[in-house]
């Protein structure tokens, strides 16, 4: 476990120093491998990057520079990187999406992201955008220091991820989600595989005398009969101080609702814009979410548990079957934050070998609040499964709504069908695939964005399995409608953007009067939005960031499912910046379409 868990870089005991500097380099190298590891005490096939699982840190300042040579070597499948939350400002070609910023980087082959880091700050991450592979391991955290940034200081600070684990490596699972019916649902299409279990920084115990209802061990995927049980995370804090917590959701299907026993949190930063601070016992974390808050040491010494816990109405109706290993878990996971006191009485410890102190205190509320009128599968159970209300955080750097374009404004609504014999998620009458051996960046460069190519499907010149949305208008800004036609939530996230949530509502945009709550003095800012059940949010941007960005679920079986589509951002300016490019870049992202394979 400490080969695969660099606790020193959770810690963020790193020495990094924020500065106001904004001109250096910050390089990395990423090895991405496949291997056994055991993250819960199950050996099973993982992603590994320099071996870890969460990946390596990348710290930097804002205005730096970030370069990262990815070296894949993997034997037989290819792979991208994907820098969560980082607009890219003029870098498309950097944003790590295989199919469509860049074709996939092919094993045994490396590429470099080189990109600046402009005008952000707070808590983002980085996995991998290529097939499920994030599910095996595949992701790690980003923190842009900015020596201005609003969040009130704090003594200390730590990363915590949440995440779900399958015991089956990824591809196996998604090729079984694909078909008709699958290992877990053999009378069923379009059952979303439940995991077998919930990782806090990459770790949890296991029940090894469970085996895997969603899928059990067999020949067509590797793993070892030799769990181990595995362990917790534990932490500590000293007492009467201040930590702040930088909490990722970096799971494949669930959101989770994070608190820590006896204690009171401060959320103070979303998806890095800093907010008003809120009180809360918790904080709803969604798929890609990422979210600040400050835990203040003022209780009685002793050690206390940190709990994620999967809001169990939002998921489980729609799952014809039960994970036993998650019933094992209580549908979520624990660590331990451990009270020390000062650095002398912390050193006598250290010289005594004396035990964490004993775990003392009782859960609060450990479900979501938030949207329990949108939940109707809820029964008796107080649940929701939405954001904290969109109006609730107050963005600390004020911004008004963008003003729009019509040209720059479009309608979208989404939801399961069945396609002959196998179910599938349509957005307007698109179910997205990649493009074979291309990416949609380099195919927007050939297309003729006039109307009377755009079709009903928008699709243009890619094929009918691509939807891209254009965004022509510089001197405006741009507004999408996603409306929700699905019983469950889903967490959408937008690449090279930071969107305002400006309008939200039950019901789908416009079908009702006055059916639209709207917030244009200093809406809330993210890149990764709820959109509850049956109703609709209103997204704007600036269209100041030439590119082809995707919009997604960042459901992982989503996004294969075909829960995707694309925005063609000012193409015309989009092909004078591709033609400023380094042309070797450029040559070796059009090489890797001939040779990609293996997704």
């Amino acid at each position: 476990m400490e080969k695969l868990v660099n606790k020193r870089e959770l810690e963020l005991d790193t020495g990094f120093t924020a500065s106001q500097d904004g001109r250096s380099i910050r390089e990395y190298v990423f090895n991405i491998s496949q291997a056994l590891a055991a993250p819960d005490g199950f050996r099973k096939p993982m992603v590994l990057v320099n071996g870890q699982s969460p990946g390596p840190l990348i710290e930097a300042n804002v205005g730096d520079t970030i370069r990262v040579r990815v070296n894949n070597h993997m034997p037989n499948t290819s792979t991208s990187i994907h820098w969560h939350g980082i607009n890219q400002q003029g870098t498309p070609w950097m944003d790590g999406v295989a199919g469509v910023s860049q074709c996939g980087i092919p094993p045994g082959r490396s590429f470099t992201y080189e990109f600046r880091v402009a005008d952000q700050r707070g808590t983002f991450w980085w996995h991998a955008h290529s097939s499920v592979q994030y599910s095996d391991g595949a992701y790690g955290a980003i923190i842009i220091r900015d020596t201005g940034e609003l969040v009130p200081s704090t003594d200390d600070e730590k990363l915590v991820f949440v995440s779900d684990v399958y015991h089956t490596y990824g591809p196996v699972i998604l090729k079984s989600y694909l078909n008709p019916t699958s290992k877990w649902a053999p009378t069923e299409s379009g059952v979303e595989p439940l995991p077998d279990n919930i990782l806090l920084n990459g770790q949890n115990t296991y029940n090894c005398a469970i085996n895997s209802t969603t899928y059990p061990p067999s020949p067509d995927q590797p793993f070892e009969h030799n769990c181990t049980g595995g362990q917790l995370y534990t932490t500590e804090v000293r007492h009467g101080q201040k930590t702040r917590l930088r909490l990722i959701n970096a799971s494949s299907f669930f959101s989770y609702w994070f608190s820590i026993d006896n204690h009171t949190l401060s959320i103070v930063e979303l998806d890095g814009v800093e907010i008003e601070p809120i009180s809360s016992r918790g904080v709803y974390l969604n798929l890609g979410q990422r979210v600040s808050v400050i835990l203040t040491a003022d209780q009685e010494f002793g050690s206390y548990y940190m709990r994620a816990s999967v809001p169990r109405t939002c998921f489980l109706p729609y799952a014809s079957y039960t994970s036993a290993g998650l019933e094992g878990a209580e549908y979520g996971v624990k660590g331990v934050i451990s009270y020390v006191g000062d650095e002398k009485e912390k050193e006598k410890e250290t010289e005594h070998d004396v035990a964490i102190p004993p775990i003392i205190g009782i859960a609060g509320n450990t479900s979501n609040p938030y949207g329990v009128e949108n939940n109707g599968l809820r029964g008796d159970v107080w649940e929701g499964c939405d954001d904290m209300p969109f109006d609730m955080p107050v963005p600390m750097r004020k911004q008004r709504a963008v003003d729009i374009a019509e040209a720059n404004t479009h309608y979208i609504e989404y939801a399961f069908r069945q396609a002959q014999d196998v179910n599938r998620i349509f957005v307007n009458k698109t179910s997205y695939s990649p493009i074979p051996h291309n990416a949609t960046l380099w195919k927007a460069l050939e297309q003729q964005f006039t109307p009377d190519k755009a079709n009903s499907y928008n699709s243009w010149d890619f094929g009918l399995n691509q939807q891209v949305l254009l965004i022509p208008d510089a001197d405006q800004g741009a507004q999408i409608v996603i409306n929700s036609l699905d019983a469950m939530e889903h967490p959408w996230h937008l690449h090279g953007h930071t969107f305002q949530v400006v309008g939200w509502g039950k019901g789908s945009f416009g079908h009702t009067p006055n059916g639209t709550t709207w917030n244009l003095d200093n809406p809330m800012r993210r890149d990764t939005v709820t959109v509850p059940a049956f109703s609709h949010i209103i997204i704007r941007f600036a269209a100041d960031n030439p590119g082809v960005w995707a919009l997604h679920c960042h459901v992982a079986w989503h996004v294969e499912g075909g829960m995707f589509l694309s925005i063609a951002e000012r193409p015309a300016d989009l092909n004078r910046l591709v033609g400023e490019m380094d042309p070797n870049v450029r040559q070796q992202s059009l090489d890797f379409c001939q040779v990609e394979y293996g997704r």
